[in-house]
């Protein structure tokens, strides 16, 4: 993961943290930034595991998703998935959830891992491009405009922009092809979250 050779004085340093990591059943909260330092989207969730692919996390229906001026309830079970390496978060839609996406994919920097008292936080930075899967319209990059303003508004370093276009690139082409992670094993976890949801609220009723 490249590291922009100079972050804004606003942003959060070290958001990376240290190199351990949550067991399963812990709470995770997943909290993103704007390269400005501005707050962005925050989840919270429960850490099901790690594979070759990266950390998975369990946000089950109900709960809080918020950012400054929006906040709602989550009206259906998603995973959140935090790759081991890559510049992006992907977050995985269960099929039955009534939004229109499926796979949705920040293009970010900057990922890493806090311990807090009761849990943990894992941060990133988010750079604008999205790459989605959505019933209706397919896979395509999405807030490419707001990246180019931004590159612009924020003065984003060249090295970094170019990271962005490039991972973005990729990313689309892999949620295109269906390439795990971007395939059916998100199903599978998803299946673990719930399981291990359900066993966390019977033994704490």
């Amino acid at each position: 993961m490249t590291r922009p050779s100079v972050m804004p004085s606003g942003l959060p340093q070290d958001l990376r943290g240290g190199e351990d990591s949550p067991v399963v059943g812990e709470l995770v909260v997943a909290r993103a930034w704007k390269y400005d330092g501005g707050a962005h989207w925050v989840v919270q969730g429960e850490y099901v595991g790690a594979d070759s692919h990266g950390h998975w996390i369990y946000q089950p229906s109900g709960t809080l998703v918020a950012r400054p001026s929006l906040a709602f309830i989550a009206d259906g079970d998603a995973m959140c998935l935090i790759p081991h390496e890559g510049s992006w978060v992907a977050t995985f839609y269960d099929e039955q959830y009534p939004r229109d996406f499926r796979v949705y994919v920040d293009m970010s920097t900057e990922i890493g891992w806090l311990r807090m008292r009761h849990g943990w936080e894992v941060n990133s930075v988010d750079i604008d491009l999205d790459v989605i899967r959505s019933i209706k319209h397919g896979v395509f990059i999405d807030d490419e405009d707001e990246f180019e303003e931004h590159i612009v508004k924020f003065e984003y370093p060249t090295a970094l922009t170019a990271e962005m276009r490039e991972t973005a690139r990729q990313v689309y082409q892999q949620v295109r092809d269906g390439i795990e992670p971007f395939g059916t094993v998100a199903t599978t976890w998803l299946e673990r979250g719930r399981t291990l949801h359900a066993t966390n609220r019977e033994e704490h009723s």
